[in-house]
């Protein structure tokens, strides 16, 4: 197990983790959150079986389930819901903070899908699909002016979980991030998606 660095302010993050897999359906077509808080994660871990140690899954309280790579890290609840960012080292979630620490998020948002991109980004490619049989779409994306450098490659899934509500899913191409591989990620991540939790219509 890789171990936090060394620096002040961060926590140790756990993770409620069991062992799943990463590979599986046709990953289907998320905007990212901005960062609103400070606690550190730590890579997550799980009770692996021999056969089965690539992944791990984690839980966020507004109602999906994810796996990620076994050897990559997510955030405690805090300042975020548990399970909302995700990256390959360990991280920070900045305290009150529109800074970006980990290159993938996932957020429910209370609007429909269709408010729930960025307007000022423009669209490279766009994908409709199903996630755990919702509608979702898939977009590349490079940013226009705002958060990030315009021209940001930002990859995003945004899946319609009903009633107004959208879970979106992002990879954002961060300065010194392996954007093609966080991607790969994202994509695999969001194929694993279990829609199974209270307050989703």
């Amino acid at each position: 197990m890789r171990q936090l660095l060394p620096g002040a302010g961060l926590a140790v993050l756990a993770l409620t983790a069991c062992t799943s897999s990463l590979s599986g359906g046709a990953p289907l077509p998320a905007a990212a959150p901005a960062g609103v808080g400070a606690a550190a994660a730590t890579p997550a871990t799980a009770a692996a079986t021999p056969d089965d140690t690539s992944s791990v899954t984690c839980s966020n309280p507004e109602g999906f389930t994810v796996a990620l790579p076994a050897d990559w890290s997510t955030n405690a609840a805090g300042v975020l819901p548990a399970c909302s960012w995700f990256g390959p080292g360990p991280f920070e979630v900045p305290e009150a903070s529109d800074v970006r620490t980990a290159p993938i998020s996932f957020e429910v948002l209370p609007v429909p899908p269709a408010e729930a991109g960025d307007p000022g980004a423009a669209v490279v490619d766009s994908t409709e699909g199903t996630v755990d049989g919702r509608a979702a779409v898939r977009e590349e994306l490079r940013t226009g002016p705002g958060l990030w450098p315009t021209g940001t490659p930002v990859t995003q899934h945004r899946v319609d979980l009903g009633g107004g509500r959208t879970l979106v899913a992002t990879a954002v191409g961060l300065p010194g991030t392996d954007h093609p591989r966080d991607v790969a990620v994202l994509d695999e991540m969001v194929a694993s998606l279990e829609l199974d939790g209270a307050g989703l219509a």
